[in-house]
C-alpha cells in the first residue's frame, strides 16, 4: 500500500487521510450554485476502493458540476470526505496530490506543447520521487496508449479528437491516481473512437483503477460500472446496481440517445496490464 498520504502530511497540508478505509469518497448533502441558481442539490453519495461508479443523466443535470465539486474548482456546501478524512478546505492542488484527478470534459490539454510534455505535466506533483518515477509511469502510459508513443513528439493540438481524450486521459493516470474522475469521456467523439474509449474504462477497472464516471452514454456507463446515480435537474433521483438499473426498461429508453452498441465496447477481454499502483 502505497505511503503517499503520510508524505504529503509531513509537507505541510495538515490532513491526515487514511490509505487503508474501504470507503474511498464520501460526499454527503452536497448544494452547488451558480448565483441564485443551485445546479447541484442534496447529492449524497459514496464509493468504495476498486469501484467503477457512474453518475449518468441528461445535459444540464448537474453532473459536470458535482464532478467540478468533487475536485475543488467550485465552492459548495455539504462535506465531501476521501479515504475517512474531511477535504473540505483542501484546494485543488492538494486534492489531486491526496489522489484525486480529474479529466475534463474539454480536455484541457496544452495543445502549443508536444504530446509528451503534457504526459510529464500530469506527474508534476509526483516530481520529488524523481526522474525514474516518472519514466515508469510514462511507460506505463505508452503502453496503455500506444498511439501516443507514435506521437509523443507531436504537438497535442494537431491531434484528432480521440487522440485528445486519450492524452486528457494518460496525463491523468500520469500522477497515479487513487481516484480517477472522468468528465464525459465519449463526447463528441465518433462511435468507434467511443468504444476504444470504454475499452481503456473497462481495463483500467479491471486493473484496479477507482473511476467515478460522469456520462451522457448511459447504457455503455451501466456496462462498465459497477454501481450508479442517475441525476435529473440537480437532484439524485435514482440509484443502485448498474446491471439492475440496465435492466429498467423505462431508464433505457430516456437515456438511449447517446446509446453505443453493447458489442462495440467489447467488454470481455483484459489487455493483461496487471494491477493498476496508485501513488
Amino acid at each position: 500500500m502505497s505511503t503517499a498520504f503520510p508524505a504529503i502530511a509531513q509537507e505541510g497540508t495538515g490532513f491526515n487521510v487514511n490509505p487503508e478505509h474501504d470507503e474511498l469518497l464520501k460526499v454527503e448533502q452536497l448544494h452547488v450554485a451558480y448565483g441564485e441558481v443551485e445546479a447541484v442539490q442534496e447529492v449524497s453519495l459514496s464509493m468504495r476502493r476498486g469501484q467503477v461508479l457512474t453518475v449518468i443523466g441528461r445535459n444540464g443535470a448537474g453532473k459536470s458540476t458535482l464532478l467540478q465539486a468533487l475536485i475543488g474548482l467550485l465552492a459548495y456546501r455539504g462535506s465531501i470526505s476521501f479515504e475517512g478524512r474531511s477535504i473540505d478546505s483542501a484546494d485543488v492542488e492538494s486534492r489531486v496530490r491526496f489522489g484525486m484527478n480529474l479529466v475534463p470534459e474539454k480536455r484541457e490539454l496544452f495543445v502549443s506543447m508536444s504530446v509528451e510534455d503534457n504526459l510529464i505535466l500530469g506527474a508534476f506533483h509526483r516530481r520529488r520521487l524523481g526522474a525514474a518515477d516518472r519514466f515508469s509511469s510514462l511507460q506505463e502510459v505508452y503502453r496503455r496508449f500506444p498511439r501516443l508513443e507514435e506521437r509523443k513528439q507531436q504537438l497535442a493540438g494537431t491531434l484528432s479528437g480521440g487522440e485528445r481524450q486519450m492524452l486528457a486521459m494518460g496525463r491523468a493516470l500520469m500522477g497515479r491516481p487513487k481516484l480517477l474522475l472522468l468528465d464525459e469521456p465519449s463526447l463528441g467523439l465518433a462511435p468507434r473512437v467511443v468504444a476504444d474509449v470504454f475499452r481503456v474504462i473497462r481495463d483500467l477497472k479491471q486493473a484496479g483503477v477507482s473511476i467515478l464516471l460522469v456520462e451522457q452514454n448511459a447504457r455503455a456507463a451501466l456496462h462498465v460500472a459497477d454501481y450508479a446515480y442517475v441525476m435529473e435537474t440537480g437532484r439524485v433521483v435514482l440509484k443502485g446496481e448498474a446491471k439492475q438499473l440496465l435492466k429498467d426498461q423505462r431508464l433505457m429508453q430516456s437515456y438511449l440517445g447517446a446509446a453505443a452498441s453493447i458489442t462495440s465496447i467489447g467488454l470481455a477481454s483484459s489487455n493483461g496490464m496487471g494491477r493498476w499502483v496508485p501513488g
